[in-house]
């Protein structure tokens, strides 16, 4: 990504991010954000020019985060949707089976067969899988780790857990015939050691950001897998309703029956239609 000259005000500015640390601002960051929402050279700098003359010395990089989500919705709301990926996926919680559910679809467009997770046998123990997947090469054993927290990070005892597991596995001899590997999918980052033991032992990682420029926001951006969350107009109830029908994907609203699915669940047309055409304006507009 792109280097903008630092100016004399960021010197100056210090900004708190979500762990309570302080770190000096940079347009950078933000014109880079804006442009992996998909904003053109020109449009990022203006934004990365106009939040850095509103900033103040100790701004939240959530109110940042704010500012700039709002002065892409002024400009396109696709942009403005897209910019909200992560935080659209942290609407999926908080609990948590959802992301499994969330994860399997996306697998399953990259060439992945998908099983549902269930109680897999060991030598020595008994193991709740939350996903099965298998392709020409290997046969993954699946675990989702969803977080909730800003500062959150998947540390090396997950890698650790992960790798004992597939061991007793392959020792009770479950699927025989089958080349067996780890995988974890996060929608947070992994810490160095995690990364550092899961490509020693062969586990399979994808996360936010990684691995580098095939991480989780990659993967949903290549094929617009993204969540109905994402969708400003969505309300609770009806992303309730959403769930009970299987609905999770913003491009699956495209099919949705607006008039059966009004009648059913007692939901406005008006409201169903504004959720599809913000789904509409994100999977269709180029």
């Amino acid at each position: 990504m792109k280097e903008l000259k630092k100016t004399s005000s960021q010197n100056l500015i210090e900004v708190v991010k979500f762990n309570k640390e302080r770190e000096p601002f940079s347009n950078s960051k933000v014109y880079n954000s804006a442009l992996r929402a998909g904003a053109s050279f020109s449009l990022a700098k203006q934004i990365s020019l106009e939040v850095e003359n509103e900033i103040y010395d100790g701004i939240k990089t959530a109110e940042i985060f704010k500012k700039v989500k709002e002065k892409l919705k002024e400009k396109d709301i696709q942009l403005s949707m897209r910019f909200s990926l992560k935080e659209g996926i942290r609407r999926l919680g908080p609990e948590g089976f959802l992301f499994e559910d969330f994860t399997k679809k996306i697998l399953s467009n990259y060439c992945l067969k998908i099983k549902e997770g269930n109680i897999v046998s060991g030598k020595c123990g008994r193991y709740e899988i939350d996903f099965l997947a298998e392709n020409n090469e290997n046969f993954f054993i699946g675990e989702c780790k969803y977080r909730n927290s800003h500062n959150s990070r998947i540390d090396i005892n997950v890698s650790l857990k992960s790798f004992a597991i597939l061991e007793d596995i392959e020792k009770g001899n479950t699927f025989p015939n089958k080349k067996l590997r780890s995988f974890i999918v996060t929608n947070t980052k992994f810490t160095k050691d995690a990364k550092k033991y899961s490509n020693c032992k062969g586990i399979k990682l994808l996360g936010w950001k990684y691995p580098e420029k095939r991480g989780l926001e990659r993967l949903i951006e290549e094929k617009k897998l993204y969540p109905v969350t994402i969708l400003p107009a969505l309300t609770k109830y009806i992303f309730t309703i959403f769930q009970k029908e299987g609905i999770l994907l913003a491009r699956e609203v495209l099919d949705v029956d607006i008039d059966k699915l009004s009648k059913s669940a007692s939901i406005s047309k008006a409201s169903l239609e504004k959720i599809r055409n913000q789904a509409d304006i994100l999977i269709n507009k180029r």
